[in-house]
């Protein structure tokens, strides 16, 4: 079985935390299930809503994040923060992607 390279610049870190996503003029309850510096998985409260594109995660132990949607698998969604600057990888900036 082949490892599977996690290429994250920021280790994350499991919570449950309650938090509001701002998708344009809309709201949506959901939880974040795991955090990081750069950014955050989020369990939807509404499995049936499709999220994308610029949003704004809010919760009060995290505060108002400017954020982008990146994917979303049924209610779970990953939340990049858009005002956190990529970390250095170390590898050439050929290889990086």
């Amino acid at each position: 079985m082949a490892l599977k390279l996690d290429r994250r610049g920021h280790g994350r870190r499991p919570v449950n935390i309650l938090a509001t996503l701002k998708c344009g003029a809309q709201m949506f309850s959901c939880h974040i299930v795991e955090l990081s510096e750069a950014g955050a998985r989020i369990r939807l409260a509404n499995a049936n809503v499709a999220v994308s594109g610029r949003s704004r995660l809010i919760a009060a132990e995290i505060g108002d994040k400017e954020s982008e949607i990146v994917w979303q698998k049924g209610d779970l969604a990953g939340v990049r923060f858009t005002d956190v600057k990529p970390r250095a990888t170390g590898m050439p900036k050929t290889i990086q992607r």
